[in-house]
């Protein structure tokens, strides 16, 4: 997903899901698939390794669960707390925040 104005439309105008790991926004889209934009700032951690394993797990569980954001742009914002959480729970976290903005945004 493009930067810029993509990035700030989901935020202005998405349905958002957030808890101690994840801020997850997502609109919809006109196309046939989701499309995914992640950001793992320096506050989040600065060690890039542990930045980049964030953004690994998202990735991942991304593809894996495309099926639940079909026709969606979804943008994934790293908590503090994601640094302190191993592999799996942020899969689940991130799992359950897919869930929740894909049934918002197919509300409205």
């Amino acid at each position: 997903m493009p930067a810029g104005p993509a990035f700030a439309a989901v935020f202005k105008h998405g349905r958002r899901s957030k808890d101690d790991l994840f801020l997850v926004c997502a609109t919809p889209n006109a196309q046939t698939y989701a499309r995914l934009g992640v950001n793992v700032g320096r506050r989040v951690s600065t060690k890039a390794v542990l930045r980049n394993r964030i953004k690994r797990q998202v990735r991942e569980t991304f593809r894996r669960h495309q099926a639940e954001a079909v026709s969606l742009d979804v943008v994934v914002v790293a908590q503090v707390g994601a640094v302190a959480a191993d592999n799996i729970m942020l899969r689940n976290s991130l799992r359950e925040h897919l869930i929740k903005v894909a049934q918002k945004c197919k509300k409205s």
